[in-house]
């Protein structure tokens, strides 16, 4: 492939360069806006300019530094925070607000509700009109289970901005909503919510959300027990809610996830399956051509619209829609020129979409499969003709693993090591369930018994699935968890990928040095990590909802002082930090009065904490402070913890202490009296709740 070949490749460099810097740093040049449009007539009279030669290369560095300021200007300008009549001036004062359901609500242990604000005010009779997007915190009820896109609600509620991650190295949450474009969020008590109107939205989009709901209710009547119903409906319509969290963690585990979300092989499936049935009708010609491809669009974009029009299944729409028409209007069309512009049609409508791991991870597996499948496919034996499609799948997967192996591991931190194996299973598996769960939606209103019947095939094939799926999780070695790769290594990681397909596409030496130098950088910034990693001493109390979770790391070992925790809570409050400061080993004590620890480096013997010079006392009882007769112990860190009845002035009269720290599991009142006499006092006062984990490191 040469450059000429895919001109739209080579604009979605500097364009998506653009929104990625401006994205992350979301920085506002005002002057950026009126240089745009003062130079674009200048580049349109350069454009039929002829250029010597030598200079060639003028006119595409003015023209990528265009690209590079309108993806800048593009990425800024589409933050709503910036667009006037947003509602954020109005939130400190502002406690009612009418909006609109933007999109379908979704389950977990609350029901989030994304809302179009369109009046706000301090008063139901004081509401003026402003624009915003706003996520609903909602409990579970009958009421709530009612609500539904287009759906419109007044409210009474504190409306909050979006927090970021109170644990060191966790998922910021705050971050991805950003890059939806939602900025605050409310909890909404029952009793505080009116269901106004209904019929609101778009047409199209209630279509599609209606037709998904009569989808999970055609599923539900005929998978009985959860984890089907939950796999079905996921591999059907894409609706993940209700996977639990075993079967989310074992298709993870064994890289079937894709599997679980409609997306690009989803559309691919029914691509193929539909050319499979238009290749029999005898359309010839130019004229043919059209229709097999109308056709081709109408089935696709019909799947689309039935599944509820998902942002990863509409990405793999656009992505197959665009190819047909390359194809049909330029029947040499490149698939990298195809898949450029299908990535700047998505960037232009929502450049957001870059940050979405979805976007990434679709746009990596194809790119992987396109390039390095002929490659595989060429090399690798013939199998048996009746095994040939398994050889297919397994040379596709291993394509696609390829390409989304940085991001994969930068966003799961763990590599499944049976991909290839699971990959038949739920590839297989899904296009047979596919097939059969689009003639079970075509029977069931016409033939009930026939679809009962197909009904109870689809539901022992996907039971089999299921079962192979964790009998491949259980295998030894199935997993290899606990890799943390920072940013800046997954791009040297995709770098290390691109010299070596290049030297796979050339075969010439320089580009297989290239990346032994790559890999070498990278061994040499792991070694270097290790090394800082056997010498560190840190101590972590984590921010956790009424319960109390405290990490020592003493170089690659970490000794853990805990309450009664589930795997969620672990997982959600230290897993990434440790995995980030290279746990090798993990000790945990219960941290209770009975809890004794004894190290080379800590000692914990309650209430006291004594770990590399350090020492800090954990009062979470107040007879801790009941000894008058004893001196006073000086000590470094105080810990207050299970909401203790005493006051910063007691604490200090027996432990003289620069730094107070309170958790979680003390009330918001007593945080607020202990905040007000650390201010008074001068001391330097760490309120968990507020301002997230409590980190000391031994520098």
């Amino acid at each position: 492939m040469t450059a000429r070949a895919a001109p739209y490749l080579r604009l979605l460099g500097p364009f998506a360069i653009a929104l990625g810097i401006g994205g992350c740093y979301d920085l506002h040049l005002p002057w950026l806006g009126a240089f745009l449009i003062g130079s674009a007539p200048l580049l349109f009279l350069l454009a039929g300019w002829s250029f010597p030669y030598r200079f060639r290369w003028v006119y595409g560095l003015l023209f990528s530094t265009w690209l590079f300021g309108f993806g800048w200007f593009h990425v800024e300008q589409f933050n709503e925070l910036r667009q006037d009549g947003h509602f954020a001036g109005s939130v400190p004062q502002a406690h009612y607000l009418v909006g609109t359901i933007c999109e379908a609500p979704s389950r977990g242990s609350k029901l989030k509700v994304p809302l179009q604000v369109e009046a706000i005010g301090t008063a139901p009779d004081s509401l003026l009109p402003y624009t915003g997007h706003l996520l609903l915190f909602l409990d579970i009820t009958e009421q709530s289970d009612s609500l539904h896109y287009g759906d419109r609600l007044g409210i009474c509620t504190t409306i909050r901005p979006t927090e970021p991650p109170k644990n060191p190295y966790a998922f910021d949450y705050s971050r991805y909503l950003h890059f939806q474009n939602i900025h605050f969020q409310a909890f909404v008590k029952p009793d505080s919510l009116i269901h106004l109107s209904t019929g609101h939205g778009f047409a199209l989009w209630r279509l599609a959300y209606g037709c998904r709901d009569r989808l999970l209710a055609l599923l539900r009547e005929h998978f009985s027990t959860q984890d089907e119903y939950a796999v079905a409906s996921a591999l059907l319509v894409g609706y993940t809610d209700d996977l639990s969290e075993d079967l989310r963690s074992a298709y993870a585990e064994t890289g079937s996830m894709h599997a679980l979300a409609v997306s690009g092989t989803h559309v691919g499936m029914i691509y193929v399956g539909i050319m499979f049935f238009l290749s029999r009708l005898p359309l010839r010609g130019r004229f043919g051509k059209l229709i097999e491809t109308l056709l081709a669009l109408l089935g696709i974009w019909s799947f689309t619209f039935l599944t509820g029009a998902t942002a990863s299944v509409l990405r793999a729409s656009v992505m197959f829609s665009l190819f047909l028409l390359g194809k049909l209007i330029f029947r040499n069309a490149s698939i990298w020129n195809i898949l450029a512009l299908s990535a700047c049609g998505l960037l232009v409508y929502n450049p957001y979409l870059l940050f979405n791991a979805g976007f990434q991870l679709s746009y990596a597996a194809v790119a992987g499969m396109v390039y390095f499948y002929p490659y595989f496919n060429k090399w690798m034996p013939d199998w048996p003709k009746p095994l040939g499609e398994f050889r297919s799948i397994f040379l596709i997967g291993f394509a696609a693993q390829l390409g989304t192996l940085p991001l994969s591991l930068f966003f799961f931190h763990q590599f499944p090591v049976y991909f290839w194996l699971a990959g038949w299973v739920v590839v297989l598996g899904g296009a047979i369930f596919l097939a059969g769960g689009a003639a079970l939606v075509v029977l069931d209103p016409l033939w009930h018994g026939l679809a009962n019947g197909l009904g109870f095939l689809l539901y022992y094939l996907v039971w089999g699935m299921n079962q192979v799926v964790f009998f491949i999780q259980h295998l030894p070695g199935s997993v290899i968890g606990g890799i943390w790769l920072p940013a800046w290594a997954t791009a040297l990681l995709y770098v290390l990928v691109a010299f070596l397909a290049a030297t796979v596409s050339t075969r010439q030496l320089k580009w297989a040095v290239a990346a032994l130098g790559v890999f070498t950088v990278l061994g040499f910034c792991r070694l270097a990590r290790s090394y800082g990693q056997e010498k560190q001493q840190e101590l972590v109390i984590y921010s956790l909802s009424k319960r109390r979770l405290l990490d020592i790391f003493d170089g690659t070992t970490v000794f853990s002082l805990a309450d009664s925790l589930t795997k969620k809570q672990i997982v959600f409050a230290a897993q990434p930090n440790r995995w980030a400061l290279g746990m090798r080993s993990l000790s945990t004590e219960p941290l209770n009065r009975d809890s004794i620890l004894q190290t080379d480096n800590c000692c914990f013997y309650p209430p006291f904490l004594l770990f590399s010079g350090k020492k800090m006392v954990i009062i979470d009882q107040a007879r801790w402070l009941n000894n008058a007769s004893s001196p006073p112990m000086p000590v470094d860190f105080i810990l207050l913890s299970n909401n203790p009845k005493i006051t910063i002035a007691e604490c200090l009269r027996q432990f003289p202490c620069p730094v107070i720290i309170w958790d979680s599991t003390n009330s918001w009142k007593q945080c607020e009296r202990w905040q007000s006499e650390c201010l008074a006092l001068g001391l330097d006062g760490h309120d968990i709740r507020q301002q997230g984990a409590f980190i000391w490191k031994n520098n």
